[in-house]
């Protein structure tokens, strides 16, 4: 904001101080001897006028700067209004009051979204529960009647892990209301993991290395077997049968420990591994798979934020994947084992 700027944008002013400028000056010229007089009437109504429009400039540039402070120590900004002053014009009164209006509006539509938002997310985790119990009782009549099998028990549990998907990223977003850090053990988790899998690993005919993994660290069990499930069904997803190795192992740092999946997929491309955490990214290996969401690690990202842990990939097209979860250690945690 620049009071030359400022001065542009309201010429009107200009045009009426140099129409009133002129006038005075040439009635000045009907007086005898008025040469002086004339310099001085026109220093004295520059001097008026711009001091003047700069002080009113100066009054507005401090106010917005404030509002602009204001605003960008605040979150949410839509709450600006709350920490606005009442002003000391009409006009900063005005202003005001159109913020208040403004935010008024505002709660009511974030309000209206949040109770949206809330009766999905509660249709969804009801939705999820309802239909486990016909998955679970289609596979108790499979598992009586194997000879009709037919790989159905297969696409059954590939919809359970869907289906637990959707209930995942339903409450996503709130982890912090379910969720509960203690003790793990790695090992437990991994091993409820794979055993929820066997089928599929079976007749993927894999290879599973299980390493280093009797290691205890701080996070919740139930989240963090799905993360590891997930990353799991990608190994499996873009695995070549018969051919297919998973390799799971931890090692323990300073401050951090570090638990690594490893397998011998399709890999990625160089150019796509910075995306692999993207909502919806499937690369162009996952393009030509039906099955491929871009869902899996964009939840474990996610999840790994809300939980305060860390996730990193790295990976080459035709070698295989490795994902990389990061459990910090603090002081608090190691005093307590």
């Amino acid at each position: 904001m620049t009071y030359g700027r400022y001065i542009k944008e309201h010429i009107s002013w200009l045009i009426i101080f140099s129409c009133l400028f002129v006038s005075i000056e040439i009635f000045l010229l009907t007086f005898a001897h008025s040469g002086w007089l004339m310099i001085y009437v026109a220093i004295a109504l520059c001097v008026v006028f711009f001091v003047g429009t700069y002080l009113e400039f100066w009054h507005w540039k401090r106010y917005l700067l404030d509002l602009e402070l204001q605003l960008q120590e605040l979150e949410p900004k839509y709450l600006l209004c709350e920490l606005m002053d009442k002003g000391t014009t009409q006009e900063q009164q005005k202003l005001k009051d159109i913020f208040y209006h403004m935010e008024v509006s505002m709660n009511e539509a974030v309000s209206e979204h949040r109770r949206n938002s809330l009766e999905y997310k509660e249709y969804i985790e009801t939705w999820v529960h309802e239909i486990k119990m016909p998955i679970a009782a289609m596979k108790m009549i499979l598992a009586n009647h194997t000879e009709a099998d037919y790989g159905m028990s297969d696409e059954l549990s590939r919809m359970e892990g869907y289906v637990e998907q959707a209930l995942f990223y339903a409450r996503s977003n709130d982890v912090e209301k379910d969720y509960l850090i203690k003790k793990v053990n790695l090992q437990q988790v991994v091993q409820n993991v794979i055993l929820k899998r066997k089928k599929m690993l079976r007749g993927m005919n894999a290879k599973i290395q299980l390493q280093n993994l009797d290691t205890i660290i701080y996070s919740d069990g139930k989240w963090l077997e799905f993360m590891l499930g997930q990353v799991l069904d990608n190994s499996i997803k873009y695995g070549e049968k018969d051919k297919l190795w998973i390799e799971v192992s931890s090692v323990k740092k300073e401050n951090t420990v570090l638990l690594h999946i490893k397998d011998n997929g399709m890999g990625m491309k160089n150019t796509e591994v910075s995306r692999a955490f993207e909502k919806g990214f499937t690369g162009s290996n996952g393009r030509g798979n039906a099955n491929a969401t871009g869902i899996g690690l964009y939840l474990c990202k996610k999840l790994c934020v809300r939980l305060e842990h860390n996730i990193s990939l790295t990976s080459k097209e035709g070698e295989g994947t490795t994902v990389t979860f990061h459990f910090p250690l603090s002081n608090m945690m190691t005093m307590n084992e």
